[in-house]
Order: structure tokens, then sequence, then C-alpha cells
């Protein structure tokens, strides 16, 4: 048996790999197709620098299932709101019993502090941060900052939150600490000195939503619950963020420190972003970017290892045969016989959604076909003049099997490699869809089964519906084209005449 060298080997398998990708450069589809999925790749690849947002975590960036920020383009929608989100930082007046005084915290940036310095006389000050709009009203609004009171000795206080419109002096309460929680749906004023004194030494989060006008409707006397920013921002101008401050000293030594930390307030907009956003504010094009990560992992993952299963089983089978062939080909019936669906729907009962199970079923499932084509094609290699000359110079069966068997089959396995990464996008996309997909990953199924949930068909949020089913539809026409394309490149009868 003569022993071909490795340099010359190498030089064979170079001789091949050059002819396959000649053949293969003047299929057109391939080219297309290797396009197509090179995208979803640099994609994939880039997604932490194409977009800022977490696809999961960072929601509320505009109301729920606001459109493209693109749509803005048509005359009717050029002054939708947009989202904007600015940094109060407070000025401080000029006030002859209060003084102030503004530092840098590590942990809480810039500190305004109001401190009372005595007197005995009741004092009102105010801390304002203004700031423009100049869009329709928006749906939404949030306001958030912090504030602490310290070394608090017989003086009673109170923070009161207004929102001023400067064209009328129209202006809004938006949060009052003299207004204590009675339960979830209603808050009741109390007197200001009745109000006891709040733990000090650490700073109070104060949270306002515009949509919890019910908490306001008592203060602002609205005659029915309304949306507070479609009310406050109903004209285009100047606005102005406003906190009173009140001083009610029991005794000339009282003495009382306030602290405003720098806080943030939002406006939601109705558009958002390049794809919009979806019923919980995130947005709907980083899903989109994660979620080609999630469909090519699983892609790849779930057919190499469908592919590598289906190799091993096929080729065993096929050249060894007798009763390692019959119990090969009775577990494939089995398998291809078995309904995979309740089989995932008791997985998930027993450990939960996870997205390990899917591609676990789709392995398990997906080798079955393979085994068999690779099995009738090493029956029929196995016959051959080349493989009689092998066994009669002492070959063993390792060596027939990879030095003979496995270089004819891998051919059609990468071909079936390529076309099994589609099948699994579908599967994991069509299982995700259905309810059984990780909701911890931001894949396209997953936001499919989400859109589908809350109603995003019934609204006609095409931008949510749309740009994931396209991806599926884009990404698996990408490796069924390449799948093709070597299709023809390594088997003679399906080459075209040129």
């Amino acid at each position: 048996m003569r022993i071909i060298p490795s340099k010359e080997r190498r030089k064979i398998y170079s001789r091949k790999i050059k002819s396959f990708w000649a053949d293969f450069g003047r299929n057109r589809i391939g080219i297309v197709g290797i396009g197509i999925v090179l995208v979803f790749v640099f994609t994939a690849a880039l997604a932490p620098w194409l977009t800022p947002y977490h696809p999961i975590i960072d929601q509320n960036l505009a109301i729920d299932m606001a459109k493209p920020a693109w749509v803005r383009i048509f005359p009717q929608n050029r002054d939708l709101p947009i989202s904007a989100e600015q940094t109060i930082r407070w000025d401080t007046p000029d006030s002859g019993s209060i003084d102030f005084l503004v530092s840098t915290d590590e942990e809480w940036g810039e500190v305004v502090k109001a401190r009372y310095v005595g007197g005995g006389e009741r004092t009102d000050v105010y801390v304002n941060w203004g700031f423009s709009y100049s869009h329709r009203p928006p749906k939404v609004f949030n306001c958030e900052f912090r504030w602490m009171s310290s070394n608090v000795n017989d003086m009673g206080y109170s923070l009161e939150l207004f929102l001023v419109r400067k064209g009328d002096d129209s202006n809004f309460t938006l949060w009052d600490s003299s207004v204590k929680s009675h339960n979830w749906n209603r808050r009741i004023p109390l007197p200001l000195l009745n109000v006891p004194t709040l733990p000090e030494g650490w700073p109070k989060l104060v949270q306002v939503h515009s949509k919890n006008v019910n908490i306001y409707v008592d203060r602002l006397e609205f005659e029915e619950v309304q949306n507070l920013a479609e009310i406050a921002f109903s004209e285009k101008g100047d606005y102005e963020l406003k906190m009173h401050i009140k001083f009610e000293p029991e005794s000339e030594n009282a003495t009382c420190e306030i602290d405003l930390m720098r806080g943030s307030f939002q406006v939601l907009g109705t558009v958002f972003g390049v794809l919009g956003v979806d019923k919980f504010g995130a947005d709907v094009f980083s899903q989109m970017v994660y979620g080609s990560r999630i469909s090519l992992a699983i892609g790849l993952l779930a057919a190499v290892l469908v592919t590598s299963i289906g190799i091993t089983v096929g080729v065993t089978a096929g050249y060894l045969g007798g009763v390692v062939d019959e119990a090969a080909m009775r577990i494939v019936d089995v398998l291809m016989s078995l309904p995979w669906l309740p089989l995932l729907i008791a997985l998930v009962a027993l450990f939960g959604k996870n997205v390990y199970y899917i591609v676990l079923l789709i392995v398990l499932f997906g080798w079955t076909g393979l085994a068999r084509t690779i099995r009738s094609q090493v029956l029929s290699l196995r016959e051959m003049a080349f493989i009689e000359a092998a066994r009669a110079s002492g070959g063993s069966r390792p060596y027939i099997i990879f030095r003979h068997i496995v270089p004819n089959i891998l051919p059609i396995a990468f071909a079936a490699l390529v076309t099994a990464i589609p099948w699994a996008i579908l599967a994991e996309a069509g299982l995700s869809f259905i309810g059984f997909g990780d909701p911890r990953l931001p894949s396209w199924g997953r936001m499919l089964n989400y859109a589908f949930y809350w109603g995003a068909f019934k609204r006609l949020a095409w931008w949510w519906i749309l740009p994931p089913g396209l991806a599926i539809m884009a990404l698996c026409l990408g490796f069924v084209f390449i799948g093709h394309a070597i299709d023809e490149v390594v088997n003679p009868r399906l080459r075209r005449r040129r």
C-alpha cells in the first residue's frame, strides 16, 4: 500500500479547496447567500457598538409601542414628541435666612444643601431648574430625584415640587413630602407640623409618573382622572421645575438641613429609534441586533451536533452492518415516530424554560434523516473496488473509515450541515413563538411571541412584527442559498450547463 507523504497530501487538499471555491464563486446564488449571512454575522459581532441599549433591561425608553423615529419625515408627524431625558441641576437663589452650599458627592453627584441658620421665623425658599419643550403634548413624563434631611432640631419642614409653564404661569403639583401614603390607590394630605420627621442619614428616592394622576386628583382639583402630561405640556415653550422648601421653626434655636441630589426628568416620546419600541418601551432594534446572536448560535451549535451525530451513526451502521446497523436503524425509526412537542412541554414543566432544551430537542430528533442518507451512501461505497483493495492490503476498519469512507461522504455532510442551520433557526423561532422559548434571551421567536401576546397584531404595530419575521426569513434564505450552491458544486448531476 502506497503511503502519500503529508506534504503531498496537503497539496492535494489545497488543489481540491481551490477548485471548490472556483466552482462556488461562479454560482451567483451562493455568493448572494454568503453576503446575506455575513451581514448577520457582522451584526451579531458588532451588537454592543450598533446599539447603546440592552434589549431586555433597558425599558420605558418611550411609550408602549412607540413608532420608529423616522416617521417624523412625513409632514403630519414632524412635531410628534420624541423621548428626551435631561439631568436636573438645581439653581440656588439668594436668601438671607437660608445658606445654600453646592458640593459634589462621589455616589450622588452634585448636591445642593439648604441650611436653616436660625431666627425663629417661618421661611419659604424656591430652588428651580428650567428647560424648553417644542413638540406636541407627550403621553408620559417621569421625574426622579433624591433628597435627605439632617440636623433637624425643633423644626417642621416640607418639600413640594411644581411643574410651571412660564407662558401663562400655570403650575402643577407633582409631589409633596407632606402627603403621606394611605394605601396604593389614595394619598391623603396631613398638616405640616403633624408629619413625623422622616429618618435621617440616607437619601430618599422620589419617583413621579405622570400617569399616576389618581394621587394628584385632589390637589389639582381635576373633576376626573386625566393624563397630567397632556395637560401640563399642552403649550410649546419654556418650563420650570420648582422645588418649594418650607421651614417651620418651633424655637429660635431650630436647625435643619435639606439636601437635594441631582435628578432626571424624562419625557417619553411617541416615536423612538430605528424600529420603535415594544409594549415595555424596550428598543426593538436592539432586540433585532442581539437576536441575531441567538439565532446564529443556536443554528450553528445545533447543526454541528446534528451533523456530527448523523455522520457517526450513518458511517458506523453502514460500514459495520449486521446487528449494529439493525439496532441503529430501529433507534432512528423510534425517534422519527416520537412527537417532540409533548417532550418539550414535559421538560419545561419539570425544569422551566431554557434555550438548551430547545437545542437538545433539535439535536435529538434532527440527526435521524442525515444518518439514513449517510448510511445508504456508505452501503454503496463499501462495495466499491478501492475499498476492497484497501481491505486486501490489510487496512484496518478505522483506517478504511477515516481514510476512504469519511472523505467521500464529507461533501454530502457539509451540504447537510449548511441546510441544517436554517432548520434549527426555524425550529427555535417556532418553539419560542408558541411560548417555549427562553424569556431571558432576546430571540426573534420571543419577539414574535410577545408581539402576539401583547396585541401588536391588533394595533398593527408592524415595526414590532415585521422585522423579526423578515430577519428569520432572510437568514434562513441565506443558508439555503449557500447549501444549494454547495450541492451543485459537489454533486455533478446538479451542475448547470454554462
